[in-house]
């Protein structure tokens, strides 16, 4: 990143404060002076981090409501990353954009590509906001809204944010990949519970704690189905063979779209989420009615593949020995 010439100002100013001979020590008024002075450039370079995400957050929200905004936006920032950054010609630029011509029109791209740079523009406004209140009910808003996509998502959806070519054109990979507390991958429903809404509805709405879990729970659960009846539109109007080859690419999916597999999560995921909001419950609303759900549970699904863990964190819960969650690190 070229610096501004400000700060180049400010840094040449720093290296001429007087040192009268080789080997001679700073005095407590030249180290004073030089701190001042980094402060400064410190100041000047969180100023222009801070600009500049703003304008990169402006320029993703107005591109996630308009198509043909989204894809220019892609397209200038794809060149900017993959042709421009890495010395390539105009011409195998273009040749480049006219073999994916198909592809940059589909439904899906285009509908994924929407919802990325929704969730840019969001995850650039947690990066600096204080407080999450104020990015929380958006965020609630985002999750909701990815349980009711009409396409199946493209990979874009299904990698970090600081990955992207808009992170890349727009120097924000640092940024977004500091945040401890925010997930990096849009369609991520599960790490965005975990990571954001529900540490900070423990720390700071634990009423509200079993009503974001059922929530979660049935947005997974949506979004299972809607990944479940796309594979039956795949399969219909194919011969035996076709058919065959078409399920075991399906079972061989993997990563994220290996956990929205109607087989594996109703048997590995939905217990697991049933039984942490339990978890939740005993300790964050009413111990009482909690343990009694969590007996109920544990006989239920005794003989499941989770069954002894379940039991095992059961008598641990008994004991004292499940803690309270530490409140989501502070972006830095």
């Amino acid at each position: 990143m070229r610096l501004p010439f400000c700060i180049c100002l400010l840094i040449v100013a720093i290296i001429s404060v007087p040192i009268y001979s080789r080997g001679e020590n700073l005095t407590p008024e030249q180290i004073e002076s030089l701190r001042l002075r980094l402060s400064q450039v410190k100041q000047s370079l969180e100023t222009l981090s801070s600009t500049k995400n703003q304008g990169a957050r402006s320029a993703f929200l107005a591109a996630s409501n308009d198509p043909k905004l989204a894809l220019k936006l892609y397209l200038d920032c794809y060149k900017k990353v993959n042709y421009e950054m890495e010395g390539r010609s105009e011409a195998d630029f273009r040749a480049w954009q006219e073999g994916q011509e198909a592809n940059l029109k589909s439904k899906d791209f285009v509908e994924s590509l929407l919802v990325q740079l929704r969730y840019l523009s969001l995850s650039c406004h947690a990066a600096e906001v204080e407080k999450l209140d104020e990015v929380f009910g958006p965020l609630n808003n985002y999750v909701e809204s990815l349980s009711s996509i009409q396409e199946i998502p493209d990979r874009i959806l299904t990698t970090d944010i600081s990955n992207s070519v808009f992170a890349k054109a727009y120097e924000l990979e640092k940024m977004l990949s500091n945040n401890k507390a925010w997930e990096g991958v849009p369609l991520q429903i599960g790490g965005i519970y975990d990571k954001t809404i529900l540490p900070h509805l423990r720390a700071n709405n634990p009423g509200s704690l079993m009503n974001a879990w059922d929530k979660r729970i049935e947005q997974e659960k949506r979004m299972v189905m809607f990944f479940e009846s796309k594979k039956q539109e795949e399969l219909r109007g194919l011969d035996r063979d076709a058919k065959v080859k078409t399920r075991d690419r399906q079972e061989n999916r993997g990563g994220l779209l290996r956990t929205y597999d109607l087989e594996h999560f109703t048997r590995e995921i939905l217990p697991r989420l049933q039984w942490n909001r339990l978890k939740d419950m005993f300790l964050y609303i009413n111990q009482l009615d909690a343990a009694k759900e969590m007996l109920t549970f544990v006989q239920t699904h005794l003989t499941t593949p989770n069954g002894e863990e379940f039991y095992n964190e059961f008598v641990s819960v008994l004991d004292g020995g499940l803690k309270k969650e530490e409140p989501a690190p502070k972006t830095e």
